[in-house]
């Protein structure tokens, strides 16, 4: 049995810690899947300071890391309302290599459903890369369905191509 705590996410350090694992695990996830150079664009887009700083001021994110037998492992962030839905916007759960299987992404998905019932919500939706297989059997694991596909430019000639997922709490 691991011993795992959960941290908002509201100071300098964490973001600094979110961010170091974002790019771990990111260029793990997805240079194998992706054109050259997507990854580091989707990091400085999505995952930098300057990005997590704005979804947390400005787009009611949250942010959670989480730690394993006292180690940072992950993290999960999520908004609630998310561009006016009335869903959960499930946006990122990523985990070290190293803490995997040890109980943090049940831990992740159990707060995002409670803060999900928190803000009188009833669903969830998250996006996954179509080619990033064993994130979607992750999510389907937990009691995610794919609704549809979805392809999206994010600048640069990059597309995002992705299965939409949703779970109903």
């Amino acid at each position: 049995m691991h011993d795992i705590t959960l941290e908002q996410v509201t100071a300098q350090g964490q973001i600094d810690t979110l961010c170091a694992i974002a790019e771990k695990v990111w260029h793990e996830t997805f240079d194998p899947i992706l054109p050259a150079g997507q990854t580091d664009y989707m990091i400085d887009k999505f995952q930098s300071d300057h990005a997590v700083k704005d979804q947390l001021q400005n787009q009611n994110y949250r942010y959670y890391l989480g730690k394993v037998d006292g180690e940072y492992a992950g993290f999960v962030g999520f908004a609630p309302h998310y561009q006016g839905n009335e869903e959960m916007y499930l946006s990122k759960v990523y985990i070290l290599p190293q803490a995997r299987r040890t109980g943090l992404v049940k831990r992740f998905f159990a707060l995002v459903e409670e803060e999900t019932k928190k803000e009188g919500l009833h669903k969830i939706r998250l996006t996954v890369n179509r080619h990033n297989t064993h994130a979607a059997e992750v999510y389907q694991h937990y009691g995610y369905q794919t609704v549809e596909e979805a392809a999206a430019d994010i600048g640069h000639g990059y597309v995002m191509d992705d299965f939409i997922m949703v779970k109903h709490v």
